[in-house]
């Protein structure tokens, strides 16, 4: 049951919005004064429904003191000055003397459903925070380096390329490039489409006819729940050559026809995509249109592999590790010298989603505080996989993993979609059915 503090000093006015509300199932509590609302803790509630006018202090002396709890301020005095004096003064919203019951209500659901909005927005950043390790410290590395080299590009362009290897968490750079940029405190979306069909994909970005929106979408799809924020794309070249030229167009035109209706949505995106070759390759590949390609070919950065990056590798080891330890309530865990010599001499073929994989496992066989070598699974040197090309280290992990992780699971673990890892699984002829753990 929501709480509401309600204050008002007109006793007939208290008890009918007391009756009211409790009617509606709030519990209320009441005070006729300032003092007396600060007296009972309006942190405590979940809404604060105060009078402009009370004895002594305005009621708008309250909202400092609830914040974040949200203030709604009533007034006889019903005028545009009184409702921008609540609004600078922090109220999350404003209604006039004397209203209608209904609207009263509505006015209170609103508020209780934005300010749950908010709580749920701030929890989801604390989450990606908690367990991304690319969103905790970078200093020092060269993800600092490639960040800064990024700054004019993140700001100032609305279209950007990132392509490089697998596992070098192209998606966990966009998401700093983001973060760090002018639209961080709008939408960060991921679209990882290219495995259903071209209808589903067409939903999916531009949107759906139908009147309840496909997957709690909005009406504009992707582009426009990401709208004024950025949108990853993950690999564009797998989407039908139909659906990149509507896209293309859509980005060029800057807006979007809401399926069903004669409107237009403009939208203002950030898009952001990823793939393993440059727009170029890509292009002569004929698997990216021309007018989706020249969006993006001025723009593209290579993210370096993560044996490129050797001073890179130890930060983000140490990184995986605090992450462990929150997601799981682990110990306190540190590397040992061996341990740190033989990460270094990895050539990590499978780059940081490699890299994380390995620091997961060994905190769960590792018996004490340190992590050594033999933790590592670097017990028979530290060049295990100097010899693995990208396409066996592809098939060693595909066939040591796929028995006891899924398909979805596997896709992620290896940085790309479920559809590229069928793809690869069939030119490889990995089949699911027919495979069986081997050594590297």
């Amino acid at each position: 049951m929501k709480r509401i503090l309600l204050v008002e000093d007109e006793e007939v006015i208290l008890k009918a919005l007391r009756r009211l509300l409790e009617r509606n199932h709030f519990h209320v509590e009441t005070a006729t004064t300032v003092e007396q609302a600060i007296a009972a803790q309006p942190q405590s509630f979940d809404l604060v429904l105060a009078d402009l006018r009370l004895p002594g202090a305005e009621g708008t002396s309250v909202i400092p003191l609830a914040d974040p709890v949200p203030v709604i301020i009533m007034t006889s005095h019903a005028s545009v000055r009184s409702a921008v004096d609540a609004m600078r003064h922090g109220a999350i919203d404003y209604i006039a003397k004397p209203f209608d019951h209904d609207e009263l209500l509505m006015v209170i659901n609103r508020a209780l459903m934005q300010n749950l909005m908010q709580a749920q927005n701030r929890a989801l950043r604390l989450d990606v925070q908690r367990t991304s390790p690319l969103q905790q410290h970078v200093r020092g590395t060269v993800l600092e380096d490639m960040l800064n080299s990024l700054t004019d590009l993140r700001d100032t362009q609305r279209f950007l390329h990132l392509h490089g290897e697998w596992g070098t968490d192209r998606e966990g750079l966009a998401r700093l490039i983001h973060a760090n940029g002018c639209r961080r405190e709008a939408p960060f979306v991921v679209a990882d489409i290219g495995i259903d069909t071209a209808s589903s994909d067409a939903i999916a970005l531009l949107g759906s006819s139908g009147e309840v929106p496909r997957d709690g979408l909005p009406p504009g799809g992707l582009l426009q729940a990401a709208h004024n924020g950025t949108l990853v794309l993950r690999h564009p070249e797998q989407l039908q050559p139909e659906l990149q030229l509507q896209l293309a167009s859509v980005l060029v035109q800057g807006s979007i026809n809401l399926p069903g209706t004669s409107r237009q949505r403009s939208i203002n995106v950030k898009i952001i995509t990823i793939a393993h070759d440059s727009i170029e390759q890509l292009e002569s590949d004929n698997t990216l249109i021309p007018e989706l390609a020249e969006l993006f070919v001025n723009d593209q950065f290579s993210v370096p592999p993560l044996r490129l990056r050797r001073d890179d590798i130890l930060p983000l080891a140490c990184q995986q590790l605090r992450v462990i330890e929150r997601r799981h309530g682990c110990r306190r865990l540190k590397l040992s010298v061996d341990a740190e010599a033989s990460l270094r001499a990895n050539d990590w073929p499978g780059n940081v989603m490699e890299l994380d994989n390995v620091i997961t496992r060994a905190v769960f066989v590792t018996n004490g505080n340190t992590i050594t070598s033999e933790d590592l699974g670097f017990s028979h040197g530290a060049t295990g996989s100097r010899d693995l090309s990208l396409d066996e280290y592809f098939r060693y992990f595909v066939l040591h993993n796929q028995l006891t992780l899924s398909e979805t699971e596997l896709a992620a673990r290896l940085g790309i979609s479920r559809k590229a890892l069928w793809e690869r699984r069939q030119k490889m002829n990995l089949l699911r059915e027919s495979a069986e753990s081997v050594s590297p």
